[in-house]
């Protein structure tokens, strides 16, 4: 098949037919056992069966010790909350030293996933007449990043 030949419909048509035809040959015997029929099938432990899990405690969340609380307090506190009011407080400070620790020549720290997708968008220089290609069932905030920056979202 030639590129001439070959469009965006046709590549989406092809890779769902075949990720269909994968998930049916190898889920048919992965759920073999669980079909209701067996009478071996395993119940749920909520009506009788065995725990997957025995050890029933979640961690606590968030974690917070002394050394947490002072540093929000010192921040709060400094009234320099982001790294345009000062190159050495605690964003910038953090940024460097993630970088460090990823082994990274950059580290961002934004707010939230939205700003994160909106940040990588820009990052990869995506713009007017891109495709970039997303789930159809998706948090609106992918797609916000990817209008945007006046790309099409496919």
């Amino acid at each position: 098949m030639n590129k001439k030949d070959f469009s965006r419909r046709k590549f989406i048509s092809v890779v769902s037919a075949g990720s269909v035809g994968m998930a049916a040959a190898t889920s048919a015997s992965a759920f073999a056992g669980y079909s209701g029929t067996n009478s071996n099938a395993r119940k749920l432990a909520i009506l009788g069966g065995d725990p997957v899990r025995t050890n029933k405690s979640w961690p606590d969340w968030p974690y917070v010790d002394e050394k947490v609380v002072e540093s929000i307090e010192k921040t709060t506190r400094s009234g320099i909350w982001c790294r345009i009011q000062s190159a050495n407080g605690t964003v910038p400070t953090f940024e460097k030293a993630y970088a460090e620790l990823m082994e990274s020549g950059y580290c961002v720290a934004v707010g939230s996933g939205t700003q994160a997708l909106h940040t990588a968008v820009e990052a990869l220089e995506i713009g007017p007449g891109d495709e970039v290609i997303t789930s159809p069932y998706t948090d609106p905030g992918t797609i916000a990043a990817i209008l945007s920056a006046r790309a099409l979202p496919v």
